[in-house]
């Protein structure tokens, strides 16, 4: 018999023995057990200890229990699983995830059974929050005090990418919070911020919710030492006779929509422009956003005809672009009106693809290089034509429509150009960047632009927009940038057209075909001209700073290298190819090939720092190309980006355009300020109002760590009171006015600073004729001449000239060859003749001449870009003269020599007195009759035209034949007499 119960024949009795166990929450064990003992009593006590992937569990002690079983579950109370089974009183339980709640309760066991389960109680394993790693990288240890320091923090975790904000501090300086992004930041703290002195920069990071169950706060910290600034000194000399000539007011453009930016800068100049503007739909709105970002057609792209009606309303004036490709941009993109070039649906997988658009691709194949097509696509266009009897296609748009609208926009008006004719203001752009066309606009032009391309379309576009507007002033050729000014985009063009460089080869050219037609198409000539700071991929913000504040050099400076070496071998015929001295030697090609073409860039930038434009050095750098532009007798100038509203840059321009908020401006006389400080640390201008009693001076002081002791020297002025308008690094956000101050020839300029003195008083001896050099500067070949021609731009007195020499200037050494006073006087109706006699070497040639009108002396200087030695043009076939009425063969050879030219495809200018000329033809070359043809030379040099003699004997007829002017301009005459 067992215990607990007996058994009998016939019945059987069971006795049940029931015990009860008190569990919260947890269900029944198995009471009893054999062998006379009792099942340990119900755990309690029951705590737990969740952590990274694991819950360490412990209870109190049963008695009697020789094990426990731990059980778990992922729901409330119920569907437990045993997971252990200690002997101890505690268990941490492992592999589990983060982020999920875990039931447990546990039970108590012996060799009489298991109690009933404890009470529930549940835990979330999380991972451990830990300090991640913030390390701070500052651009510099040591910092002058007037400089700005970017400081990158970095936050790195050990299990993933922590998230969440950066701050940093140093002594009483706090920045503003940032967030991270990917990991990092980085702080610009302003000039000025820190305290001179050594110490300690701290960035503390602070996890948003997302990261801070694994991350907890954490800092890092690096050391900093803030100079004092030291001071240097300079001489200013300041002569208001020397240098005298207008400021054209069109050179502080900018590239500005903005109304409201235009008016309160003092935008002389807003243009509308850039790589779409070459494919604007005047009618829809819309461009297409070319190579800039998948070829894709997007509206709202504002209002051609209402731009031009806000500059003006804003006080400024408007350039607008013209476009000479024949596509503008169809309707906008919407969902069902797909309008991108590169269907990656139609033309497959390429290189890549809009993010937010994967159809869209760039045009290239997936090795990034191979076009997808080399055919037009022009799906995403409609035909811009120039009238409506060119339309073939249905859905155009007339050129001529548009160039209405825009002159009934620019209205009326004069806008007086200084140096030049012109005194209309409907300015236009003949497109933008043609010489890269097959880059920008690869899709509807994707064959290089070519020499003769871009000079016929020019010709035949800025004549016909003089058709639909007579007030049109015409900008061009626009070209690009250094590399293409003399190589353009096809790289066989260049030898087949004489080996002449792109840039004088196009002027050139247009200029010999107006005078074929017999209308100027040409009235600016314009580039786009950006700094060229060289490989700055490796620079530290501190070295692009430096660069920044230097690369204004690239304009004017006739010792400064262009940084970037690759540049050093683009030209054929130019001297000093590594100097880039860009507006002396633009203004000199332009006045030697196409007399009386003013220079423009409606694009320029000179800043590479980080930040650009809240950057100090952008701002400092600006404020001297605007000087430079000035000084240089730029015609035309609009910055493409910036200033944005806000920035030092912002108030950089205002100290030229609105310094004191009534739109007063910087001088419209200017007058040279020269000083002896190293141009790459500091800088100086000067100009007088156009009454004589007010003189401006801009002082720019680019060294970061001195404050500039300048000593002011002024010849031709009495000085009495000056007011300073000063912008500083560390104080950028505004233009600081000082009060009125009687004039004091001792000042000192803070470390990296703008400053402009507001001068009054008179001139001791102003002038009774102001006169100009015409040119002031001119392109001449090695061991040739060129003439000056000075005259009078305003009074009646005459100028009598003195002498003209070569001299060094601004780091250039004097050159050989001389200047000849051929007729020294300057009338009001005859300019003085200056007989220019280039020496033997090419290179940058300064001169002065010296003049005086009867009451006082004055000095004008200029620049001659002394080329290679020319090539030579000979007669080959001159039959000197044939029977009255017939026609006779004139050929001459040009030998290209030292000129840096070739012999083949260089082009010929033949004029006559009499007869007709007719050009025999190479190749597909155009054809010309009249008294003025173009001729191709041949392999051989040789170039041939046809002239038909005049049908009376007896008449002398003289035919001269001209090379380029960039192969020195040969010329050589035939003398023909009818029999």
């Amino acid at each position: 018999m067992k215990k607990g119960g007996f058994t009998s024949r016939g019945s059987i009795f069971v006795l049940v023995t029931t015990i009860f166990f008190s569990a919260c929450g947890g269900s029944g064990g198995n009471g009893g057990g054999a062998g006379g003992g009792t099942a340990p009593g119900t755990p309690n006590g029951l705590t737990v200890n969740p952590a990274n992937q694991q819950v360490s569990l412990s209870w109190n002690a049963s008695s009697g229990a020789t094990s426990y079983h731990v059980k778990r579950s992922t729901t409330s109370g119920n569907g437990y699983s045993q997971v252990a089974a200690p002997t101890s009183t505690s268990y941490t339980d492992t592999g589990l995830s983060n982020g999920t709640t875990y039931y447990y309760v546990v039970s108590a066991v012996n060799a009489y059974g298991e109690s009933g389960n404890s009470g529930e109680i549940s835990a979330k394993p999380q991972a451990v929050a830990v300090a991640p790693t913030v390390t701070v990288t500052p651009d510099a240890t040591t910092l002058p005090y007037a400089q700005s320091l970017a400081v990158t923090a970095t936050v790195v975790g050990s299990g993933g990418t922590p998230t969440g904000t950066v701050a940093l501090s140093s002594g009483n300086f706090s920045s503003p919070v940032l967030t991270l992004n990917g990991g990092s930041d980085t702080f610009f703290v302003l000039p000025g911020s820190l305290p001179v002195g050594s110490d300690t920069l701290t960035v503390t990071y602070a996890p948003d919710p997302s990261s801070s169950a694994q991350y907890s706060s954490s800092s890092g910290s690096a050391a900093i030492t803030v100079t004092a600034a030291g001071n240097t000194s300079v001489a200013v000399n300041i002569d208001t006779l020397s240098n005298r000539h207008a400021i054209s007011p069109f050179i502080y453009g900018n590239n500005e929509g903005d109304p409201s930016a235009i008016a309160d800068v003092g935008y002389t100049f807003a243009r509308w422009g850039g790589n779409d503007a070459s494919n604007y739909n005047w009618k829809l709105q819309t461009r297409n956003s070319v190579a800039d970002w998948f070829f894709e057609t997007y509206g709202g792209a504002g209002d051609s005809v209402q731009f031009i009606t806000n500059a003006h309303n804003a006080g400024s004036h408007a350039l607008t672009t013209m476009p000479m490709m024949d596509w503008v941009a169809r309707e906008a993109e919407n969902s069902t009106n797909h309008n991108w070039s590169f269907s990656v649906t139609t033309f497959g997988a390429q290189c890549k693809v809009d993010p937010y658009n994967t159809d869209a691709g760039n045009g290239q194949q997936p090795d990034c290089k191979t076009p997808i097509t080399t055919q037009p696509v022009t799906t995403a266009y409609y035909p811009l034509v120039d009238t409506a009897g060119d339309c073939t296609t249905g859905n155009c748009v007339n050129r001529d429509e548009w160039a209405q609208a825009l002159a009934a926009a620019f209205g009326g008006g004069t806008c007086r150009v200084p140096y030049s004719s012109i005194t209309s203001c409907h300015f236009y752009d003949m497109d933008n960047e043609p010489d890269i066309w097959n880059g920008t606009h690869r899709d509807v032009h994707p064959v290089p632009s070519g020499y003769d391309e871009l000079t016929k379309v020019f010709e035949k576009e800025a004549t016909n927009l003089k058709t639909w507007d007579a007030s049109a002033v015409r900008f061009g050729p626009v070209f690009c940038c250094w590399w293409f000014y003399w190589n353009g985009a096809n790289g066989a063009d260049k030898s087949n057209h004489g080996g002449v460089d792109f840039l004088p080869w196009w002027l050139n050219q247009v200029y010999w075909l107006d005078q074929i037609n017999g209308a100027r198409t040409l009235d600016v000539f314009d580039i786009h001209a950006y700094a060229d700071g060289g490989p700055t991929s490796g620079f530290n913000d501190q070295q692009l700073r430096a660069a920044t504040v230097k690369a204004a050099k690239f304009y004017w400076d006739p010792a400064t290298v262009n940084p970037d070496t690759n540049n050093t071998y683009t030209t054929n015929e130019e001297p000093n190819p590594g100097i880039p001295f860009v507006i002396p030697r633009s203004k000199a090609m332009a006045n030697a090939i196409y007399p009386g073409t003013p220079l423009s860039f409606t694009e320029w930038g000179a800043g590479f720092a980080p930040n650009n434009g809240w950057d100090f050095s952008t701002a400092i750098t600006d404020a001297d190309t605007l000087g430079i532009f000035g000084r240089e007798g730029l015609s035309f100038a609009s910055r493409w980006g910036g200033p944005s509203t806000g920035t030092a840059e912002y108030q950089a321009w205002k100290m030229y355009t609105n310094y004191d908020g009534a739109h007063h401006q910087f001088g419209t006389l200017s007058i040279s300020a020269q000083h002896n400080a190293n141009p790459d640390l500091f800088n100086s201008y000067a100009a007088l109002d156009s009454s004589g009693t007010v003189m401006t001076i801009m002082i720019l002081n680019k060294d970061d760590s001195n404050s500039a002791n300048v000593t002011f020297n002024l010849n031709g002025f009495n000085a009495t009171t000056y007011t300073a308008y000063t912008l500083k690094s560390t104080s950028s956000s505004a233009i600081q006015a000082l009060s009125p101050a009687p004039w004091s020839a001792t000042q000192s300029f803070p470390p990296y600073s703008i400053t402009l003195l507001l001068v009054s008083g008179s001139q001791t001896s102003k002038p009774a004729s102001e006169w100009y050099l015409n040119p002031d500067d001119l392109m001449i070949p090695a061991s040739g001449t060129g003439t000056l021609n000075p005259e009078i731009t305003s009074g009646t007195a005459p100028v009598t000239l003195a002498s003209a020499v070569f001299d060094s200037y601004e780091g250039a050494a004097a050159c050989n060859g001389s200047l000849a006073l051929t007729n020294p006087v300057i009338t009001t109706t005859n300019p003085a003749v200056i007989t220019v006699n280039a020496g033997t070497s090419p290179g940058f040639c300064h001169y002065t001449v010296t003049g005086n009108d009867g009451t006082v002396t004055q000095t004008e200087g200029g620049w001659v870009v002394v080329g290679n030695p020319a090539a030579t043009l000979t007669r080959t076939t001159d039959p000197q003269g044939g029977t009255a009425g017939s026609t006779i063969t004139l050929a001459a050879t040009l030998a290209p020599g030292q000129s840096g030219g070739g012999a083949a495809g260089a082009s010929v200018l033949f004029s006559t007195s009499a007869g007709s000329l007719q050009n025999v033809p190479v190749g597909s070359e155009q054809v010309f009759s009249g008294s003025k043809v173009l001729a191709i030379t041949n392999n051989s040099g040789l170039a041939t035209v046809t002239l038909a003699l005049p049908g009376t004997s007896g008449t002398q007829v003289q035919v001269t034949a001209e090379g380029q002017y960039a192969l020195g301009h040969p010329i050589v005459t035939f003398s023909e007499k009818t029999q």
